[in-house]
């Protein structure tokens, strides 16, 4: 039962780091000189993508509990 919902929760996670990649914010676009707002998305893009990667490395831990 808790597998299942951990399952559930990494698919989860999954299709919300698919739709953040193809909103199309690219942070290389600030790097070109953009505007101010750009460098700003920007840095909230890798933020959030940072603690993404923190969040899913806390579930492959969880995971690797059950074991």
């Amino acid at each position: 039962m808790a597998q299942e919902r951990i399952i559930m929760a990494i698919g989860r996670i999954e299709r919300t780091l698919a739709r953040l990649e193809t909103a199309g914010v690219r942070p290389d676009i600030a790097a070109q000189g953009g505007s101010d707002g750009d460098a700003d998305i920007a840095r909230r893009h890798a933020a959030l993508k940072a603690e993404a990667v923190r969040a899913v490395g806390a579930i492959d831990d969880l995971l690797e509990g059950l074991d």
